[in-house]
């Protein structure tokens, strides 16, 4: 009996550094909760990353997007419409006779089925890279994908040609802008449009 109190008192002091322990677990953890909803509410902050309103869809579920439509890349002088695609899932290239019409070294190629389409629910411009800072396209233009190695981010670019105004894609470490026309890769080093998201 009289080793009660000793008992009483060993389990009080066990029961208290528990309750120490599980306190300053829970400190810790309020703290980094806290840290985390301070990194969480400065990206909340942030301005909405770049291509957000810009989405990849397979050709044959566009229409099922309300809201979106396609992008224009450019037009044939007889009229047609020529639309952004991708082949891939990796090279921009322009929609034309219900293919996908891409270049890859010096060569174009068109793919009939199974590539993407771009589109978009806000406007979008295109921009003389002639008047443009590499920072720029870097930040803000619209991203297209990538070359076979993912070094290079490709961007979509247009130019005037002899028989209307051709989409292709822009190498952003190649500087140039590769159109596939007449069976071939034709590249530009100025004079031509890179697409951005209406300012």
């Amino acid at each position: 009996m009289r080793k009660t109190p000793h008992l009483v008192i060993s389990l009080s002091v066990a029961l208290v550094i528990s309750l120490l322990c599980v306190e300053m677990r829970t400190s810790a953890v309020t703290m980094k909760s806290e840290s985390a909803a301070e990194t969480d509410s400065s990206v909340f902050l942030n301005p909405i990353p770049q291509n957000a309103h810009f989405i990849w869809v397979p050709v044959d579920s566009d229409q099922s997007r309300p809201g979106y439509k396609r992008v224009v890349g450019g037009a044939h002088d007889d009229g047609t419409t020529m639309y952004i695609c991708r082949a891939f899932g990796v090279t921009p290239g322009k929609l034309y006779d219900n293919s996908c019409h891409y270049s890859y070294v010096g060569q174009e190629y068109a793919v009939p089925a199974r590539y993407e389409v771009l589109l978009t629910n806000v406007e979008y411009q295109w921009r003389s890279f002639d008047d443009l800072r590499r920072t720029e396209i870097k930040k803000t233009a619209v991203v297209g994908g990538s070359d076979s190695d993912g070094k290079d981010t490709l961007y979509m670019c247009r130019k005037r040609i002899s028989d209307g105004t051709h989409p292709g894609k822009y190498s952003y470490r190649n500087n140039l802008c590769y159109i596939p026309w007449g069976n071939q890769e034709k590249y530009y080093a100025k004079g031509f449009q890179i697409l951005f998201p209406s300012e």
